[in-house]
């Protein structure tokens, strides 16, 4: 038996959870679904261009968020949003496989409105996205991101992720220019549980 079998199980389907920020603002968590494809747009086109800049996908575009909605799959991708009413405030999302020697990790990407910047809402959703992963039997969470993006490294280093590497010129921005990598990690679950039998 597989160590992600001995772990209490969360249904994604039903995952929905409310939350208030700092100033008082209530909101929601839950799945993206086919129908946010418009209010996700509409949040992504709030992006600023020298934000954009460092995204890993062009966010801008149209035809790019058409996809996602179209072709979700959270065992393959998890997108959680944080809605105030009918408006999406902030994305995140979880990436795994679901086979292989990374059946145990998930990739995490997180962007928060910037209205909503400095309420908790990043903590929130970075701490939500470990809860999850861990109902989803995964062990560690992965964070890639330009070295430039401060304040996303401080909002996940205080939610307990580490510095695990820098790799110099690792991608490139909207610009073509080289940047370096920073990757963070958060072990979610230990690699071998001592109170489990394990098949091997």
């Amino acid at each position: 038996m597989l160590a992600h079998d001995i772990y209490p199980k969360i249904d994604i389907n039903t995952y929905q959870k409310e939350a208030v920020l700092k100033d008082g603002t209530k909101i929601l968590l839950r799945p993206m679904v086919p129908e946010d494809k418009e209010a996700l747009y509409e949040f992504f086109k709030a992006v600023s261009e020298e934000e954009a800049r460092y995204l890993r996908d062009d966010v801008k575009s149209r035809l790019l968020i058409e996809s996602w909605a179209k072709n979700l799959d959270y065992s393959r991708t998890l997108p959680i949003l944080a809605l105030k009413g009918d408006i999406i405030i902030a994305d995140a999302t979880i990436n795994r496989r679901r086979s292989g020697w990374k059946w145990h990790l998930g990739t995490v990407r997180i962007f928060v409105h910037n209205d909503y910047r400095n309420l908790g809402l990043g903590e929130l959703m970075v701490d939500e996205l470990a809860r999850i992963a861990y109902g989803l039997g995964i062990e560690k969470l992965i964070l890639e991101i330009p070295d430039t993006n401060a304040a996303v490294i401080n909002t996940f280093t205080k939610a307990g992720f580490y510095h695990a590497a820098m790799i110099p010129n690792m991608v490139k921005d909207r610009q073509n220019m080289p940047v370096d990598l920073a990757v963070l990690m958060k072990d979610i679950k230990p690699p071998l549980d001592e109170s489990y039998d394990y098949d091997f």
